[in-house]
């Protein structure tokens, strides 16, 4: 049976670095990195084979799977749209937190100045608290060390804190270069400052 070169070489480029993706260094990644793989493929075959070369830095920026507000902006602090920052607005990309209610850390990579998420959400997430829903709400990665399976929360500015230190959570590359250990926060990507250029 011969194969075709043109097949052997795209098995090879795809098994090389599905082995490497698939090699975790702690069993509770490989599901994310199963996931990336797949969100890689999705994104970037039908670029290849339509011989585009869109390669622009914005295409590093992940994309989450969220609704969309009216607007047609992403909800959830993961609008892809420059904000402005407020008074009211504590909080900046990049600062490790504590949620005083969840008893979890995390690193914030997102915000809105009021709740930006569908009314399902709003109903579910903050049942009672309706006021919740007009005050900063960020998007947070919440520590792995907390939570052992990955998982990205929203919450209100009145229920987190301060903290210090770093987070461990497979997505930090995707948002941030590094740790500032002086100022202990993270320093987003230079992607993310089109969207939150004051912080």
């Amino acid at each position: 049976m011969d194969i075709r070169p043109e097949y052997i070489f795209i098995g090879i480029m795809i098994l090389v670095p599905a082995q490497f993706l698939l090699s975790p260094s702690e069993t509770g990644h490989l599901k994310y990195h199963l996931n990336s793989l797949i969100y890689t493929f999705k994104q970037y075959i039908p670029l290849w084979l339509s011989g585009s070369d869109e390669n622009t830095e914005a295409t590093e920026a992940i994309t989450l799977d969220t609704e969309t507000n009216p607007e047609g902006n992403g909800a959830y602090g993961m609008g892809q749209y420059t904000r402005q920052r407020a008074p009211n607005v504590e909080f900046r990309v990049g600062d490790v937190i504590y949620h005083e209610n969840l008893n979890f850390r995390g690193v914030i990579i997102g915000w809105d100045e009021k709740t930006v998420a569908p009314a399902e959400f709003i109903k579910v997430a903050h049942g009672e608290n309706k006021h919740y829903a007009d005050q900063p709400n960020y998007a947070v990665l919440m520590d792995t060390r907390d939570r052992l399976t990955p998982q990205l929360t929203y919450v209100p500015q009145e229920n987190i804190q301060r903290d210090k230190g770093t987070v461990i959570h497979p997505l930090i590359s995707k948002f941030f270069d590094s740790f500032d250990e002086n100022r202990q926060r993270y320093l987003m990507r230079p992607v993310y400052k089109m969207w939150y250029p004051d912080d």
